[in-house]
C-alpha cells in the first residue's frame, strides 16, 4: 500500500476511535454535580481509563511477533463495549470507572499499535516521519470530542454523548478489516531470542531512556490539562464576570486541542530536519514555562489570561510528534515493536498520573473555587515537564548525540 493512502487510512481510523476520548473532560463539571464528586474523585473517574491503559500495554508488545491489524480490531471492540456500557448503564463513580477501564483497554490497543501498523508497511527512511504525522493527527481528531459531547448531551442526554463513540468505533472496525492489508513484522536480528516484554536493551540505551521519561512527563501535562480544561474555563468565566457555559468552555477546549495538530506536525517536521530530541526539548521547555504561569494568570487581566492559555496550548503538543518520531527512529534493529510498546507505557503512565495529580493538588490546595489552587495544580504539571526535559537532555548527552 502506498504511503499517502496508508497514512490517510490510519489517520481516519484514529479519528473514528477517538471521538469519545475527551467526552469525560467535556462533561466533568456535570458529573461532579450529578454524582457529587470531590476533585480527587473526579480525577479518579478520568484516570480510571488509563489504569487499564497501563495494564493493557503489554499486549501491544505482541506486535513484535504478529501483524498489528488484529490488535487494532480487538481494541476497537473494547471501545464499543466500553462506550456502550457507560452510556447505557453507568450511574455512579464506581460503575463509571468500570466502563472507563474498558475504554482504556480499547485506547491502548488502538492508538500506539497504529504506529507499528504503519512502520511495518513503509520503508525504514519514512518510519520516523510517518509516525510523527500519525501521532500529530491525534490533536485534530480529539479536538472535536469536546464539542460533540456537549452538543449531543444538550440535544439529548449525557448518555447519548457516550453512545456516539461506540458507533464511530464500529465504522473504524469495518474500515481496518476491509482496507488495511496484512503485513509481516520485521524479523528480529540473529542472536538469542528475547522476550517480548524484555526492555533491558531499550532502557540501557540512553537515547531511548530519555525519550521514555520525556514522553511520560509530556503526557502527564497533556492529559492533566485536557481532563480539567473545561472545568478551568467554566471557573475562569465566573472570575471575569461572564455567564459560565459548558458549551462555550467545551468549544474553547476543542479549539485549543485542534491548534495542537499544526504545532505537533511542525515540531515533528522541525525534528526531522534538526533532530527530534532538539525539537522536543525546546517545545517542552516553552510548554513548562507557560504551564507554570497559566493557572495563576486567572487572577490577572483577561488579555494576559487569554494570551497565556493560547501560548501554552500551542506548545503543549508541539513536542508530541517529535518525541514519537524520535523514538521510532531510534529503535534498535528488529525491536521497533518493543520501542513502541515502551512509548505506549510512557503514554499510559503519564495519562493516569496527569488528571489524578491535577485533581489531587486542586483538592488539597483549596478546591476548584480557589484561583490559587488552580495555579498550584498547573504548576505541578509544569514541574513534571521540567523533569522530562532534564531526562531527555541527559539521555542525548550520554548517547554522544549532543
Amino acid at each position: 500500500m502506498a504511503l499517502r493512502p496508508l497514512l490517510l487510512l490510519m489517520c481516519v481510523y484514529l479519528g473514528l476511535t477517538l471521538t469519545g476520548l475527551h467526552a469525560m473532560g467535556a462533561l466533568l463539571p456535570h458529573f461532579i454535580t450529578i454524582w457529587s464528586l470531590s476533585e480527587t474523585e473526579a480525577g479518579m473517574l478520568t484516570s480510571a481509563m488509563f489504569v487499564a491503559y497501563i495494564g493493557t500495554v503489554p499486549l501491544i508488545a505482541l506486535s513484535e511477533k504478529i501483524d498489528a491489524k488484529p490488535i487494532l480490531l480487538v481494541g476497537v471492540i473494547c471501545n464499543i463495549v466500553g462506550y456502550c456500557g457507560f452510556g447505557l448503564l453507568a450511574d455512579d463513580l464506581w460503575s463509571g470507572m468500570a466502563y472507563r477501564v474498558l475504554q482504556g483497554i480499547g485506547f491502548a490497543l488502538t492508538y500506539m499499535p497504529g504506529v507499528k501498523a504503519i512502520s511495518d508497511r513503509v520503508d525504514a527512511s519514512q518510519r520516523g516521519r510517518s509516525a510523527s504525522i500519525y501521532v500529530s493527527s491525534f490533536a485534530t481528531t480529539t479536538s472535536f470530542s469536546f464539542v460533540l459531547a456537549i452538543l449531543i448531551a444538550d440535544a439529548w442526554t449525557w448518555r447519548a454523548a457516550f453512545l456516539l463513540p461506540a458507533i464511530t468505533n464500529a465504522i473504524a472496525f469495518v474500515l481496518i478489516l476491509v482496507a488495511l492489508p496484512a503485513a509481516k513484522p520485521e524479523a528480529a536480528p540473529a542472536g538469542p531470542r528475547r522476550a517480548v516484554l524484555d526492555f533491558r536493551d531499550e532502557l540501557r540505551d540512553p537515547e531511548m531512556r530519555g525519550y521514555f521519561i520525556a514522553a511520560t512527563m509530556h503526557t502527564v501535562e497533556l492529559l492533566g490539562v485536557r481532563a480539567w480544561s473545561v472545568a478551568f474555563f467554566v471557573f475562569a468565566a465566573g472570575v471575569y464576570g461572564f455567564e459560565p457555559s459548558l458549551f462555550i468552555a467545551a468549544c474553547l477546549a476543542g479549539f485549543l486541542t485542534f491548534i495542537g495538530m499544526p504545532t505537533s506536525m511542525a515540531g515533528g517536521e522541525y525534528g526531522h530536519k534538526r533532530g527530534f530530541a532538539y525539537a522536543s526539548g525546546i517545545a517542552m521547555a516553552c510548554s513548562a514555562i507557560a504551564c507554570a504561569a497559566v493557572g495563576f494568570s486567572v487572577m490577572g487581566p483577561l488579555l494576559l489570561f487569554a494570551s497565556l492559555v493560547l501560548i501554552h496550548n500551542c506548545f503543549v503538543l508541539a513536542d508530541s510528534g517529535a518525541l514519537n518520531g524520535g523514538a521510532a527512529a531510534a529503535a534498535l534493529p528488529g525491536r521497533r515493536g518493543a520501542a513502541i510498546t515502551l512509548m505506549a507505557f510512557a503514554n499510559a503512565i503519564g495519562s493516569f498520573i496527569g488528571p489524578l495529580l491535577f485533581g489531587f493538588v486542586l483538592d488539597i490546595s483549596g478546591g476548584r473555587q480557589d484561583p490559587y489552587a488552580w495555579g498550584l495544580a498547573f504548576m505541578s504539571l509544569s514541574l513534571c515537564v521540567i523533569i522530562g526535559v532534564a531526562a531527555l537532555n541527559s539521555g542525548m548527552r550520554h548517547s554522544g548525540k549532543r
